[in-house]
């Protein structure tokens, strides 16, 4: 399998669906809007599906990194999908839109850093930049530490 190393490091400027302006956010990851079967999963650190959930803010900091494996083949077709979310205790959590990467951006096998727009996904409000590694390594390229 190819893997795909992602590194969510921060947001800024996100939409704040608290009362107050701020909001609870964390971050859900998937390839193609699918959640990852847990026959894929990594347990403890490296792959949960979710980040941590950062309170009252509209520009929380990460720094958490996942990794996610890519049935080689697919990656003309497939996408990854970063959802944003506030987290609420009593309710349905809120979507703060996310960023919807093709995999096909990232075939350099080269590590890419950048601030993505985060926009609406369905319906909800969405707004601010989600600040991302991201490094794509088919089988036999080695992971690049120092540059991720």
């Amino acid at each position: 399998m190819n893997k795909l190393y992602i590194r969510i490091v921060s947001a800024e400027g996100l939409h704040g669906a608290d009362l107050g302006g701020k909001s609870d956010p964390f971050c859900r990851l998937s390839i193609n809007g699918k959640e990852i079967p847990d026959k894929i999963k990594k347990k403890g650190k490296i792959f949960d599906g979710e980040t941590k959930i950062i309170k009252k803010t509209v520009s929380p900091v990460w720094n958490e990194t996942f990794v996610l494996y890519v049935t080689p083949g697919n990656e003309n077709s497939d996408h990854l999908l970063i959802q944003i979310f506030d987290h609420d205790k009593l309710s349905k959590n809120d979507s703060l839109g996310g960023v919807k990467i093709p995999l096909s951006d990232l075939l350099s096998g080269q590590p890419v850093s950048g601030a993505y727009k985060v926009v609406p996904l369905k319906k909800e409000k969405a707004k601010g930049k989600i600040h991302l590694k991201l490094h794509y390594c088919p089988i036999g390229v080695p992971f690049q530490t120092k540059e991720f």
